[in-house]
C-alpha cells in the first residue's frame, strides 16, 4: 500500500510543476479549456434548469415520470464511461511506457493495477464529472436544495456510480485481453459490441420510454403517485434505477427510502471495486503478456493491405505513394486503431440498420421537428465523435520519428493536405450514407432530403477541418498513443467546441424546418426559400470554421517541434 501512495504522490508533484515549462500554445489552450469548460457547465446548468422546470410545472408529467426519465439517461451515461474507459484502459494498461517500466521495479502486480486503474478513471472521466456537476446543480435548483444535497448526492451517488462503471470497463477489457489469443482479437471485439447493442436495445425494449408515459398519463391528473410496479423486476439491480429512486424519495422528503438506496449503491461499488482488485491481481500480468504479441504487427498479418507494400511499384506520384502506404501502414500496425474502428464500424451498421426503419413522420409540425432534429444531430454527434477519435491524433501519432518525415525533400503542406483528404473522403461518404438510410421514411420530400445531405457535408468538411487543425496546433509528439491523445484536455475542448458548433445548427435551422412541417403536415403558409437560406447560412459557417481551422493547423505543422 506504501508503493500506492508513493507513486501517487510523485505523479501529483509532476502534475503540478508541469506548468513550470508552458509555451504559447500551452497558455492558449488552458484558456481555451477554462472559457469552453465553464461556457459548457454554464450551458448544462441552465439547459437542465430549463428542461427540469418545463416537465414539471409546463407539462406536469410528475416526480415519479420525470425520475424515470432520468434513470434512462443515467442508464445511457452508464454506458458512456463504460465504453470510454474501456478504450482509454487499453492505451493505459498495454501500451503504455509507464507501465512497461514500473514493471521492472520491485512493486507488486496488484498495486500498480490499481494505480494504473486511478490514473485511468480520472483521465477518461474528468469531463463527466463536469457535466454531472453541472447537471446536477440545474436539477437542484428546482427544488432548492441546500448545499450539502450536492456534496452528498456527488460523494455518495454519481462518483460510486462512476467507479462501477469503470471497474466493470477494466475486468472485461481483462477478459477481453487474456482469452483473445484462444479466439481471435475481432471475434472477441464482435462479441462485445454485439453484447453492448444488445443490452442497450433489451434495456430499452423492456423500459420502453414511450409505453410508460401512456400508462402513467392514464391516471392524469394524480401523476405525482409512485407507479413503482411498472417497473420491470430487473431495472431494480442495475445502479441508475437506485440513483433515480434515491433522488425520488429525497424530492418527496422520505430521508430514510433515499439512504437506503445511496447505502445499496455504496456496497455494491466496494463490492465490484474489490472484485475488480482481485480479476487484476489474477489476470493483469498474464494479460500484459498476451498483449506483447499485438504489438508485433506486420504485412503477414494483413494479407489483404499487400496492395500497400513498399516493394509493389507505384500507381500514383512516387512521393505521394509512399505517403499514402505510411499512413495506411501506420494506422493498421497501431492495434488500438483498428480495434477501435472495428467498435466504430459495428455500432455504425447497426445504427444504419435501426434508423432505416425508424418511421419520422408524425402528426404535429413541433413534435414532427423535435424528433427530425433529434436525428439529424445524433448523425451530426457521430461523425464528430468519429472525427475526435481518428483525425485529432493524425498528426501526433507520428511520434519524435516524425523528424524523419520532414527532413525528407516533400513539404510540410502535402503531408497535412493528404492526412485531411485521408479523412475527409471516408467521412463525408459516411455522412451522407447516414442520411440515405435515415431518410428512408421521407423520400416523398426532396427538400428534406437535399436540406440534410447539405447540412452532413457541412458537418463533414467542418468537423474534419477542427479536428486536424486542433490536432495539430496541440500536436503532443511525446504521447504514442492515438487514444490517449483523443481523450487529452486539449481534444476535450475541441469535442466541446463541436457541441457548440452543433448548438448553432440547431439555432439556424429548427424554426425554418418547423415551419416547413406547419406546411407539409398542416396547410401553414411558408416559404420554402427560408429553409434554403439557413442551410445555406449553415452551409458558410462550417466553410469558415474548417478554413480558418486548416490554416491554423498548417501554421502549427511548419513550426520546430
Amino acid at each position: 500500500m506504501s508503493s500506492i501512495f508513493h507513486i501517487a504522490l510523485f505523479k501529483l508533484k509532476i502534475s503540478l510543476k508541469f506548468s513550470a515549462g508552458w509555451r504559447m500554445r500551452d497558455y492558449v489552450k488552458h484558456t481555451a479549456s477554462l472559457i469552453v469548460f465553464g461556457g459548457f457547465v454554464i450551458g448544462a446548468y441552465y439547459s437542465t434548469r430549463v428542461a427540469t422546470d418545463y416537465l414539471l410545472e409546463s407539462v406536469h408529467i410528475g416526480l415519479f415520470l420525470f425520475h424515470r426519465l432520468l434513470s434512462m439517461l443515467l442508464f445511457v451515461y452508464f454506458l458512456s464511461i463504460n465504453v470510454g474507459n474501456i478504450i482509454v484502459s487499453y492505451a493505459t494498461f498495454y501500451r503504455s511506457q509507464e507501465m512497461s517500466y514500473y514493471l521492472t521495479k520491485p512493486v507488486s502486480h496488484t498495486n500498480l493495477f490499481v494505480i494504473k486503474f486511478f490514473d485511468n478513471f480520472f483521465y477518461s472521466s474528468a469531463a463527466f464529472f463536469l457535466i454531472a456537476l453541472a447537471v446536477l446543480l440545474g436539477y437542484g435548483s428546482h427544488f432548492h436544495m441546500p448545499w450539502t444535497f450536492y456534496f452528498n448526492t456527488m460523494v455518495f451517488m454519481l462518483i460510486p456510480f462512476m467507479l462501477i462503471a469503470g471497474c466493470i470497463a477494466v475486468m472485461i477489457l481483462l477478459l477481453l485481453m487474456r482469452f483473445a489469443q484462444k479466439i481471435g482479437v475481432r471475434k472477441m471485439i464482435a462479441i462485445l459490441s454485439i453484447l453492448y447493442l444488445e443490452s442497450l436495445f433489451l434495456y430499452f425494449s423492456m423500459t420502453n420510454p414511450l409505453r410508460l408515459v401512456n400508462q402513467v398519463w392514464q391516471h392524469f391528473p394524480n401523476l405525482d403517485q409512485y407507479f413503482g410496479y411498472l417497473d420491470p423486476p430487473v431495472t431494480r439491480y442495475f445502479p441508475n434505477y437506485w440513483i433515480a429512486e434515491s433522488l425520488y424519495w429525497t424530492m418527496r422528503g422520505d430521508s430514510s427510502f433515499a439512504l437506503s438506496y445511496t447505502i445499496l449503491l455504496v456496497i455494491a461499488t466496494i463490492f465490484i471495486f474489490g472484485m475488480m482488485v482481485w480479476i487484476g491481481k489474477k489476470l493483469f500480468y498474464t494479460s500484459w503478456l498476451a498483449s506483447l504479441n499485438f504489438r508485433a504487427g506486420g504485412e503477414s498479418r494483413f494479407p489483404m493491405m499487400k496492395m500497400f507494400s513498399f516493394t509493389r511499384p507505384p500507381r500514383l506520384e512516387m512521393q505521394t505513394s509512399v505517403l499514402i502506404k505510411k499512413e495506411v501502414w501506420q494506422f493498421v500496425r497501431e492495434p488500438s486503431q483498428w480495434i477501435h474502428l472495428g467498435i466504430i464500424t459495428i455500432l455504425v451498421i447497426t445504427f444504419v440498420v435501426s434508423v432505416a426503419n425508424i418511421n419520422l413522420r408524425q402528426n404535429l409540425p413541433f413534435l414532427q421537428t423535435v424528433s427530425y432534429m433529434a436525428l439529424l444531430l445524433f448523425n451530426a454527434f457521430l461523425i464528430a465523435s468519429i472525427a475526435l477519435r481518428f483525425v485529432f491524433p493524425a498528426i501526433s501519432i507520428e511520434g519524435t520519428n516524425f523528424w524523419t518525415v520532414l527532413s525528407a525533400p516533400v513539404k510540410r503542406t502535402k503531408i497535412f493536405w493528404l492526412k485531411y483528404l485521408i479523412a475527409f473522403i471516408p467521412i463525408l461518404l459516411m455522412s451522407e450514407i447516414l442520411v440515405i438510410f435515415s431518410h428512408r421514411s421521407l423520400w416523398a420530400y426532396p427538400v428534406l432530403v437535399q436540406s440534410a445531405s447539405v447540412i452532413m457535408v457541412s458537418v463533414a468538411f467542418a468537423f474534419v477541418g477542427l479536428n486536424l487543425g486542433a490536432g495539430s496546433y496541440f500536436s503532443d509528439f511525446k504521447e504514442k498513443n492515438p487514444i490517449r491523445v483523443a481523450s487529452s484536455q486539449s481534444a476535450t475542448v475541441t469535442f466541446l467546441l463541436s457541441i457548440v458548433y452543433l448548438t448553432i445548427m440547431v439555432a439556424i435551422v429548427f424554426l425554418p424546418l418547423n415551419g416547413y412541417f406547419g406546411l407539409i403536415l398542416k396547410g401553414i403558409p411558408f416559404d420554402v426559400a427560408n429553409l434554403n437560406y439557413a442551410v445555406l447560412a449553415f452551409f458558410i459557417i462550417s466553410i469558415i470554421i474548417g478554413a480558418i481551422s486548416l490554416v491554423v493547423g498548417q501554421r502549427a505543422l511548419k513550426r520546430d517541434y
